[in-house]
């Protein structure tokens, strides 16, 4: 069985420390609630939505937490190895990233769901290219942008979606979006990830092939987590996490105009643009702190393409006593 490191690449990571920095339980004065401060990669985009709606809408402060901050952080493998050194209490981290740290042992509890869908998943070619759909790409090179990534999952489980053999598609390493469009244009790929932000940014010079959320309904891209003994030591701002997310995201749905201007001003984006994005996300059902077996099972698939794991033992990875009641889903 081939394994990969806890600092394997992941697209996204969420962490939430106390402001004392240390990831032991925090101590407040009677009647005071417990202050954190959430860092979030890229939370000018999706990710970092539902966090930020919490904290502008005061779903943590009701819920029993007070975020005071939200800070870029460096990346799932970082974020996974903070958290299990008991330097970070919580964290979002990909879903791949997370169980290759457990298989190696580390002391890590999945607490909720996060990101169940890959509607921010694009793929592009540029405007000349006979490529036209993703049934049109089987003898075409994908580009994703790096090993253990949610796009290199993608490069297995979207063209399997679209009817062909993800066993016989050539796919290379980018490093990144702008070099996987650098590619692109050098003729090294036919097509590349891109996120749809960067499609709409980029109209003119590259073309949308498909979304991955058109062939792959739901893939758990990323989970929170938590080290076992802080969850465990501190249930009740486990729960207050995961209540004010869960809060977020049905504000969202029940107010996508009002989400998307919200989302526009902190994504320096255009208001239609930006409703079009969260449009595209809410009807492929992209955020869910509930345990979604499909969205697992189509991990797991995707583990068995890029780590050889025949199976992934979620019944001790997750655990449903800190989320709300009604949300908890199934754990497979």
């Amino acid at each position: 069985m081939r394994s990969r490191s806890i600092y394997r690449t992941g697209l996204a990571a969420l962490v939430v420390l106390p402001l004392a920095a240390c990831g032991g339980g925090e101590e407040t004065a009677e009647g005071e609630i417990p202050s954190v401060t959430v860092s979030v990669t890229h939370p000018e985009d999706l990710y970092g939505l539902p966090w930020e709606v919490a904290r502008e809408q005061g779903f943590f402060e009701d819920a029993g937490v007070q975020v005071e901050e939200i800070i870029p952080s460096e990346g799932g493998g970082t974020t996974l190895q903070n958290v299990v050194s008991g330097q970070l209490p919580f964290g979002e981290v990909a879903t791949g990233a997370i169980v290759s740290g457990f298989n190696e042992g580390a002391p890590v509890r999945v607490i909720g769901g996060g990101i169940q869908s890959v509607a921010d998943v694009s793929w592009v070619t540029l405007p000349d290219s006979d490529i036209e759909s993703l049934e049109d790409t089987a003898d075409a090179t994908w580009g994703f942008t790096n090993p253990g990534s949610v796009t290199e999952a993608m490069s297995f489980l979207t063209p399997e979606g679209a009817g062909l053999d993800p066993t016989a598609i050539d796919r290379t390493a980018t490093g990144g979006t702008g070099a996987g469009i650098a590619l692109l244009e050098a003729g090294e790929v036919d097509l590349t990830y891109a996120s749809p932000r960067v499609a709409i940014e980029n109209a003119d010079t590259l073309k949308v092939v498909g979304s991955s959320s058109d062939v792959v309904p739901l893939y758990q891209q990323t989970m929170i987590i938590s080290s076992r003994d802080y969850a465990e030591e501190n249930p009740e701002a486990a729960k207050a996490v995961l209540q004010g997310y869960s809060d977020a995201v049905q504000w969202i749905t029940d107010n996508p105009e009002e989400a998307a201007e919200f989302w526009a001003g902190l994504a320096d984006l255009e208001v239609d643009a930006a409703q079009g994005i969260l449009d595209d996300a809410l009807a492929a059902d992209h955020w869910g702190v509930a345990y979604n077996p499909e969205a697992l099972e189509a991990a797991e698939k995707a583990l068995a393409y890029t780590d050889d794991l025949d199976e992934v033992n979620w019944g001790e990875l997750l655990t449903d006593e800190f989320l709300p009641e009604g949300e908890k889903g199934t754990i497979p």
